[in-house]
């Protein structure tokens, strides 16, 4: 089909989705590079299913232990504790993608989980970054202020601020999702569809809108709180100042390493064909790769609790605390007496080593 006949469809008020999405393939047989897209959906596979088992093991482990170790005077720090249920939440969604990437994205799940499933990922990764922003305001606020009013009121602006945080990512997917359908005639697609007269003004506004809520705003916050910190515990001179400061550049290198692609790609493809016009061999290999870093997004559900907490010290007494709650105390006796034995019989010998004077 021709470009004429293309444009004609579409101010006639076309709207037959499954012609359309062959007119807009065929376009592209003409510049195919021949990447391979059997082995691009294995890879897929394997990467959501590492993403999936590391991530959900260490978010649960981060729940567990935060909530094992609760109590009134040593209170769980809220950000980290809901950060990773958001976390959690993303990767609890991630079988429908990797079945959906090896079924070649047709959607067999009906229209509903069409939309609840799109709506509860965004809504947890919405959720989970400004989690992540407002603990890089709180670290800087609690080195820096001296405010009795902050000290008296913090565990609360903590909980306000959380609730806040959950609403807010709640009603931010709600435009994109509301437009989410499922069509296909040959196969079910779980798709975006705006109407088709405005589609590119619906696109232009939710793509600046996410780069916006999704990233600008929240990185520029955490870069900023996270520098001023990583600059108060420099002037410190804290023996492990060096230490946290290159862990706090982590926060940020990692945020920025995990979501920057994806919006510039994203921003790319919305202004293509209005604003920019790209060579078609070169629009085949950026839809190819598209997949791979919108999942290369998930990769923070897995290296946040890392970050905020594996590499902690005081999260690894946690953890310790927690597992030994669940050992029998015999247990912990009959081991505590065999590693006094075995401390003294290593005494004697030593004792008995030593050369006479």
């Amino acid at each position: 089909m021709e470009d004429s006949d293309a444009l004609s469809l579409l101010h006639d008020g076309y709207h037959n989705l499954t012609e359309l999405f062959h007119l807009l393939n065929s376009t592209f047989t003409y510049c195919h590079l021949g990447l391979d897209d059997n082995i691009k959906r294995v890879f897929l596979f394997v990467l959501y299913l590492i993403i999936f088992v590391v991530g959900l093991v260490e978010n649960l482990l981060v729940i567990w232990v935060n909530w094992q170790t609760r109590s009134h005077k040593n209170l769980v720090n809220l950000y980290i504790f809901n950060m990773a249920i958001a976390d959690l939440g993303a990767i609890l969604s991630l079988p429908f993608w990797m079945l959906e990437a090896m079924l070649d994205y047709a959607w067999h799940w009906g229209d509903f989980l069409c939309r609840f499933t799109h709506y509860f990922y965004y809504a947890n990764m919405y959720s989970s970054i400004y989690f992540l922003t407002c603990l890089s305001v709180d670290r800087y606020v609690s080195l820096t202020t001296s405010s009795p009013f902050w000290h008296r009121h913090q565990h609360l602006i903590r909980r306000i601020a959380c609730c806040c945080i959950w609403a807010f990512a709640a009603i931010v997917p709600l435009p994109e999702v509301a437009h989410m359908e499922l069509t296909g005639t040959f196969q079910p697609v779980c798709f975006f569809m705006a109407p088709l007269e405005t589609y590119s003004a619906w696109a232009l506004t939710l793509t600046i809108l996410t780069a916006l809520i999704g990233f600008l705003i929240p990185f520029s916050i955490m870069a900023v709180f996270n520098i001023l910190t990583a600059r108060h515990i420099k002037h410190s001179n804290k023996p492990e100042g060096r230490k946290h400061c290159r862990l706090i550049y982590a926060y940020i290198i990692v945020f920025l390493v995990t979501w920057l692609p994806f919006h510039l790609m994203l921003f790319v493809f919305t202004l293509e064909g209005t604003s920019i016009f790209l060579h078609c061999y070169l629009l085949d290999f950026l839809y190819f790769f598209y997949d791979i870093i919108d999942c290369f997004v998930l990769v923070h559900c897995v290296v946040n609790p890392i970050l905020y907490n594996f590499l902690s010290k005081n999260f690894r007494g946690k953890l310790i605390s927690a597992v030994v709650r669940y050992i029998p105390k015999d247990q912990i006796e009959q081991r505590g007496k065999e590693g006094s034995s075995s401390t003294q019989h290593s005494i004697v010998i030593t004792k008995e080593n030593i050369p006479p004077n």
